[in-house]
């Protein structure tokens, strides 16, 4: 018989319940107690018995409804849990702090099996390893939550440690999951990059991005380093992902490493790996490697990486996409990157051109970011006519990305879901109709270039890291503030 009881939350309740289970001689085999609820699982009763019991149990004060169930909540979760982990293609192992393995799925079963004695899942968690040390490499996996690569009887795999705590905080035990390198490189798994399906989920109309994307198709297939040209925020990673998708590496490795946004050593650590961690030049062999913004690499990591790509160029059969805010040989030039890795790296170019040269681009992607934050939200937001015209009118030196990112806190911060021109946060715009009226064609390039500098330079004081933004030199920078005597906020 299995009850679901619902209860007040009174004291002792649960006791009663029990007692009276007692006193006709009905064994107990689960119960299970939440917030104003009470399962029960005893051994099979008559029917009368169970009708007796279930009239005596709704007498009981604070007992609101019984009703019968054919499975505990927390046998079903565990039956659940049970069935996942069968059916999970990877083989796992659950140990306890003494090393004793408690738990194999049934794939850990196959493997570990028949490279035993007594083809028995091993008992100590040692007999699953041959590396020497491999209990540093077990904690060292546990401690970092990254997989390591450890000898085991079945062969080399990738090793992941999650440990397990009871309701305490304790460590009882962890779950080791082993993961083979094969499966790895012949899955579709994206590191840090975003799902685009192909080039006809990006958004434009203009006849200038038309062309960028029909060149795109026609360089998604072909096997050579592609080598994608831009400022900031114009959508050189979508692109980049995009051309993977349509090629025939779709269903490989799509890789991702940001070298603006990472550190030399984090960098070093993601490419070549550390100790028996592979790193990810081991692991995508035969997809797509994607370095953005590769300008921003350190000449150490770029000939490092060089001597990998010239050491196994007979074996490699990935395909390396770059992308920069100017050509390579811009920076070749300045040195910052040397000339070998330009050489092998800028072979197929592809230059997207910044959201201000294709204007026509702007409504089309007000139009869908409002329609994505809308739903993201549960709003229903729109544009004001004013505010339109203001953004059509803007400079967008963040491209795209800023776009994107002014939509979303107006739609914030705007009243009765109608984005005011006020609601935009724009710096440094210019109405051509006002600030601009009555110029001659020197002055209003003059205005507009101290609006769009004064605009940077309030979020780069370093006239190096300007000058690096902007993709011009650090002496022209300094004769432009100069020129037009630009100061930074005092907030």
């Amino acid at each position: 018989m299995k009850l679901a009881i619902t209860t007040e939350n009174k004291l002792g309740i649960t006791d009663d319940v029990l007692s009276l289970l007692r006193s006709h001689q009905a064994d107990l085999i689960k119960v299970e107690v939440e917030d104003g609820k009470i399962y029960l699982h005893t051994q099979d009763l008559a029917k009368s018995v169970q009708g007796t019991i279930a009239s005596l149990l709704m007498k009981i004060p604070g007992i609101k409804w019984v009703n019968q169930i054919d499975v505990l909540p927390g046998v079903e979760t565990q039956n659940m849990l049970a069935s996942l982990m069968q059916v999970m293609p990877d083989p796992v192992l659950g140990v306890n702090t003494k090393g004793e393995i408690a738990y194999a799925n049934r794939k850990a079963g196959a493997l570990f099996k028949p490279h035993t004695e007594n083809h028995k899942v091993p008992n100590l968690m040692k007999h699953v390893f041959l590396s020497q040390g491999w209990q540093e490499k077990v904690n060292a996996a546990a401690s970092s939550q990254l997989p390591v690569t450890i000898k085991t009887i079945a062969g080399t795999m990738l090793l992941e440690v999650q440990g397990i705590k009871n309701q305490a905080g304790q460590m009882n035990g962890a779950m080791l999951l082993f993961r083979d390198y094969e499966k790895i490189r012949a899955s579709s798994y994206v590191m840090q990059g975003e799902e685009i399906d192909g080039l006809e989920s990006l958004v434009y109309q203009s006849e200038a991005f038309k062309a960028i994307i029909q060149k795109a198709k026609t360089m998604a297939n072909v096997e050579a380093p592609l080598s994608i040209v831009g400022e900031t925020g114009t959508g050189k990673t979508l692109l980049a992902h995009a051309c993977h998708s349509m090629s025939q590496r779709s269903h490989q490795l799509f890789t991702l490493i940001d070298c603006q946004a990472m550190k030399n050593d984090e960098m070093e650590v993601m490419l070549f790996g550390v100790n028996d961690r592979a790193g990810v030049l081991d692991l995508n062999q035969s997809g797509t490697l994607f370095f953005s913004h590769i300008e921003f690499m350190a000449p150490h990591l770029q000939q490092r990486l060089l001597q990998y790509f010239d050491k196994y160029a007979k074996d490699l059969n990935v395909r390396v996409m770059t992308s920069t805010s100017q050509k390579m040989n811009h920076y070749q030039q300045k040195g910052q990157l040397i000339s070998e890795l330009v050489l092998l790296l800028d072979v197929l170019r592809l230059e997207v051109l910044p959201l201000r040269e294709r204007p026509e681009d702007i409504e089309p992607l007000i139009q869908h970011f409002l329609l994505v934050f809308n739903q993201q939200l549960g709003q229903n937001s729109s544009l004001s006519l004013d505010a339109m015209v203001k953004m059509k009118r803007y400079y967008w030196p963040g491209n795209a990305t800023q776009l994107r990112h002014a939509i979303y806190k107006a739609i914030m911060t705007a009243k009765e879901n109608i984005i005011q021109a006020s609601d935009l946060d724009l710096e440094a715009a210019i109405s051509l109709e006002a600030d601009l009226e009555g110029m001659t064609l020197n002055e209003a390039v003059n205005e507009f270039e101290r609006h769009f500098l004064q605009h940077w330079y309030q979020k780069y004081p370093s006239t190096r890291k300007l000058a690096r933004q902007l993709g011009v030199s650090h002496t022209t920078i300094a004769q432009k503030i100069k020129k037009y005597n630009l100061k930074q906020s005092q907030d």
